[in-house]
């Protein structure tokens, strides 16, 4: 019974335990860090809709027999229907190298993957919309106005009327 409550304290004890990372793990997460600054980079880019980026840097397990990963990066850029393909994958290609310059040329790959049309927007007074829908909301408008107007006539008249009935009594 004591062995059983002395391996089951045991048990628990390590399941309770902080996980320790190693450096392996240290340089993932901070790959993971400089992959999100580089994307959030790289959506800053005129014409870039939307940017995800993975990099790993050349890392070697002091406890692990293996040998050292090789570098890599991988971007995949969506970019909207106005902008230019080639200047986006030159500006990324030079922020790449700037990030990881021991970087082999055939190890870096960014793609170009979709292309997002950027809507037209116009101004309706205050609003903000699609140039396909402005007439649709002048109209909505408009007929807002319309029954405003409409709802205040009918009350003017349902007043003038109280006054009128008050007076004659």
């Amino acid at each position: 019974m004591r062995s059983k409550l002395g391996i089951l304290a045991v048990a628990i004890s390590l399941g309770c335990a902080p996980v320790a990372d190693g450096p392996v793990e240290r340089q993932r997460a901070i790959d993971r860090d400089d992959g999100d600054r580089l994307a959030a980079q790289l959506a800053r880019l005129p014409g870039v809709a939307t940017a995800s980026v993975v990099l790993r840097r050349a890392l070697r397990d002091p406890l692990g027999a293996s040998a050292p990963a090789a570098p890599m990066l991988a971007a995949v850029i969506a970019i909207d229907d106005a902008a230019a393909p080639e200047a986006i994958r030159a500006a990324a290609t030079r922020l790449a190298r700037a990030t990881l310059p021991e970087l082999p040329s055939a190890d870096l790959a960014i793609e170009i993957a979709a292309t997002v049309h950027r809507p037209v927007v116009a101004k309706v007074g205050p609003f903000s919309v699609e140039e396909s829908s402005r007439a649709a909301l002048r109209a909505t408008l408009a007929l807002g106005c319309a029954a405003i107007a409409g709802l205040a006539g009918a009350l003017a008249l349902r007043a003038r009327r109280h006054r009128l009935g008050s007076r004659a009594q």
